[in-house]
């Protein structure tokens, strides 16, 4: 497996720990809270490491691979649309004020988020290894 995707998929990784003990530690308490944060730190972190070092490569090639293009919009305005979300729940729940709708809006961003890094992980950082074998 190549160096980078190794990395981004060691992120995926960290954001759902992240999230995950956020949730089981109790989003209301100072650890959970501080768990929410490093989730957001986390994800930052990742979707800025794709965008400099992942998607430039993938768009180069898409130049000559309308199949690759249509793949990389799709994604794109699918991110930018979880992305939103994500950040939102984040923003709204780190202060520790629950409402009705934590768990069912905890658990849409989680099925979201994996969802999205499992299709990351089979399309696009497939097509990324295709590109530098």
């Amino acid at each position: 497996m190549l160096v980078l995707i190794d990395q981004l998929m060691k992120e995926h990784a960290e954001i759902f720990a992240d999230l995950t003990e956020a949730n089981n530690l109790g989003i209301i308490t100072e650890d959970g809270q501080s768990k929410l944060f490093s989730a957001k730190a986390d994800l930052l972190v990742h979707l800025k490491n794709e965008d400099e070092h992942l998607y430039p490569v993938l768009r180069k090639e898409a130049e000559n691979n309308k199949n690759l293009e249509s793949i990389l919009n799709s994604f794109s305005c699918e991110m930018e649309d979880i992305s939103k979300s994500v950040m939102k729940f984040i923003d709204k729940y780190s202060t520790g004020v629950l409402d009705s709708k934590y768990v069912e809006s905890f658990e849409l961003i989680f099925a979201t988020l994996s969802e999205r890094m499992k299709k990351e992980e089979s399309v696009i950082f497939a097509e990324y290894e295709k590109i530098n074998q």
